[in-house]
């Protein structure tokens, strides 16, 4: 069990701590480093390339420069990614990538630029409504302008890759995520919601071949040990995220796990599998077709409820856990659908409010305890 807790642990420290993580990973691979904004972006033309893609996921608790780009109603993750950048925190990446996939995703580009115009600031157009027939198209076309943008950073002594084996290297990442997804509902004393969120955000930050090395140690190591008993509550998370270390300190206090989820954040970015045919840019283009269940996504029949209905109950879950992200829009339009498909399948959610620099959780305290002895 020593190797387990020395594996997580390593993991663990290295979500916890991204900017020392994203240095070391930099010195190890001798790859510059390129960040990506939230939420899906192509980051296999980004490796292909021969950089270290990173996540940008925001994580200040405080805002003192940001509020010249952003109004204080536009969501902590992206204010936090402003306050960073002009704070000096980004000026060792290559480049940024940003995508378009929400009112507040769509001025961030045109700001950073001016905010930090010493890093590159590339735009990510990914189709919102990807039913249309040109969406494919579109897709393969702006891979292409995004890697001839890529290319033109590349130091000349940049190792790049083919796009092939940066998605083969991404697979096993996917698979060995996915193993770790359906591994620690066995596990919940050693992995708790806590632990589970910083395994599994450790991933933004280091070289996938050597994360998913490591996972993989650990998932062989944990599963030579007896299934462990957990009494208490068990829940299914959904939303954006739920990087907020106080609400992660609660839940994990009030003896609440997470056996499962699909947050942007953590499950979207690897739930869903590349088609096996086609060329790697068809199929890095259908990755981006075939996702589901996040609420930017343009999904008429809006299969999120009916998916988490379906993980709660094959799981034994207690509940949905809907973490509702301040000032998030497309969140807050999607709750209450969610909750409808939830309660028609005899599914119960607790819905919460994510803000990252919010430090007092008395509140929220009240709320989930009140909600555990009146709803369970």
């Amino acid at each position: 069990m020593a190797k387990v807790h020395d594996l997580i642990q390593e993991l663990y420290d290295a979500g916890y701590h991204p900017a020392q993580t994203i240095r070391r990973s930099m010195q190890r691979t001798q790859k510059p480093a390129v960040g990506l904004f939230p939420l899906f972006l192509p980051e296999e033309l980004v490796y292909a390339a021969g950089f270290l893609p990173v996540g940008l996921w925001g994580g200040v608790s405080g805002f003192s420069h940001a509020d010249k780009y952003l109004q204080s109603f536009c969501c902590s993750i992206m204010r936090a990614n402003m306050e960073l950048a002009m704070l000096g925190s980004y000026d060792v990446l290559r480049a940024i990538l940003i995508p378009s996939q929400c009112d507040t995703l769509k001025c961030m580009c045109e700001n950073m630029k001016v905010a930090l115009p010493h890093v590159p600031i590339l735009g990510v157009t990914i189709p919102h409504n990807r039913t249309l027939s040109g969406a494919h198209e579109q897709l393969l076309s702006e891979f292409s302008y995004l890697s001839d943008a890529l290319k033109a950073l590349q130091d000349p002594s940049a190792t790049p890759i083919s796009l092939q084996k940066a998605i083969a290297i991404y697979e096993k990442y996917r698979a060995t995520m996915m193993d770790f997804i359906q591994t620690v509902p066995d596990y919940l004393q050693t992995i708790n919601a806590k632990t589970r969120h910083y395994l599994i955000k450790a991933a933004y930050y280091m070289d996938k071949e050597e994360y998913t090395e490591t996972l993989s140690a650990l998932l062989s190591e944990l599963k030579k040990q007896p299934k462990e008993d957990f009494h208490g509550t068990r829940m299914v998370a959904t939303g954006i995220m739920i990087d907020s270390e106080s609400v992660l300190d609660l839940l994990v206090e009030l003896e609440i796990a997470i056996v499962d989820d699909l947050l942007c954040q953590e499950s979207l970015q690897f739930r869903t599998k590349t088609r096996e045919s086609g060329s790697p840019a068809s199929k890095l283009a259908y990755r981006f077709l075939d996702l589901q269940a996040a609420s930017v996504l343009y999904e008429p029949k809006k299969p999120r409820g009916t998916l988490l209905a379906d993980m709660a109950i094959s799981h034994g879950a207690d509940a949905v856990l809907f973490c509702l992200t301040k000032f998030c829009d497309p969140e807050a339009f999607d709750q209450p659908l969610v909750q409808k498909d939830l309660s028609e399948r005899g599914v119960t959610m607790l819905s919460i409010e994510i803000d990252q620099h919010v430090d007092s959780v008395e509140q929220l305290r009240t709320r989930i305890q009140g909600f555990l002895e009146t709803k369970l």
